[in-house]
């Protein structure tokens, strides 16, 4: 579960969401260095990008995913479940990012130890 000592963020009516941010950035059709908090990365393929939570989660309401460079890459989801014993999801971008670009990645979720 997320028994984070979550700092107070932005306002929103649904209670219990929690934002993480992520760097990620490419050399050689490799990630180079990823600078994430809460979650890490791999490359499971050609612009696949798997992403595995660090604590386990209720929902994942969104994920936003920007190429910085001159790409402009459009993005999906699979295999996302953020219930699971290994939470998680790929990104998939279709292609991998040129050298040198970076992926930012924002990803809202619903915190499992928020009680309705």
């Amino acid at each position: 579960m997320a028994n984070r000592n979550f700092k107070p963020g932005a306002m929103c009516i649904e209670k219990g969401t929690i934002k993480l941010y992520g760097r990620v950035s490419y050399g050689s059709a490799v990630i180079a260095s990823q600078d994430c908090r809460g979650f890490s990365v791999t490359r499971t393929g050609a612009g696949e990008i798997a992403v595995l939570l660090e604590d386990e989660y209720n929902a994942l309401y969104m994920v936003s995913a920007v190429v910085q460079g001159a790409t402009a890459l459009p993005f999906f989801l699979t295999s996302v479940d953020v219930t699971a014993a290994a939470p998680g999801f790929t990104v998939d971008l279709t292609s991998d990012p040129a050298d040198t670009e970076v992926v930012l990645l924002e990803i809202t979720l619903k915190n499992s130890t928020v009680d309705y």
